[in-house]
């Protein structure tokens, strides 16, 4: 069934935005100020991944693109992504990072989802492409942070 791609990356906002909560309720129970620090840096990243994806969601309209694409297969996959975090324990360093390369990973397989489901063009599927590497990019700024967790930590979150 074909989809307008502006709904497509609503979804996607969707997650992040979804994550970005995630974030901010885990600051609510974290005390440590180094910790509540970087979950604070995390929640900001989501939302700036939605906002980010909001322009692309309004060029799509506007060129009023269409993928032939399951979009039941997306919520399942977002959905799944969310099953097994819980916010209600106490939460270490490690874990947050660990929290933020599994909603990463997830990421990642919704842009494969993406790309797998549909033979698009270059054009139809730039932004799928440009945030699927900009996301391992920063999968891997996460797993370098988790080696480093026990010494000084230097982080630069950005979009």
């Amino acid at each position: 069934m074909y989809y307008q791609k502006s709904e497509i990356i609503e979804q996607i906002q969707s997650y992040h935005q979804k994550v970005a909560e995630l974030f901010y309720t885990l600051l609510e129970t974290i005390q440590d100020e180094k910790i509540k620090s970087i979950v604070y840096d995390l929640y900001q990243l989501e939302l700036s991944r939605a906002k980010y994806l909001e322009k692309h969601k309004n060029i799509a309209k506007a060129l009023n693109c269409w993928l032939d694409f399951p979009c039941e297969k997306l919520s399942s996959q977002i959905n799944e992504c969310f099953k097994e975090i819980k916010t209600d324990q106490k939460y270490i360093l490690e874990d947050v990072l660990k929290i933020e390369m599994h909603f990463d990973n997830c990421l990642i397989k919704l842009y494969n989802l993406l790309a797998s489901e549909n033979e698009l063009s270059g054009t139809i599927a730039n932004i799928f492409y440009y945030m699927h590497k900009k996301t391992k990019k920063e999968e891997s700024m996460i797993s370098e942070m988790m080696c480093n967790s026990q010494s000084n930590l230097n982080y630069n979150f950005s979009v």
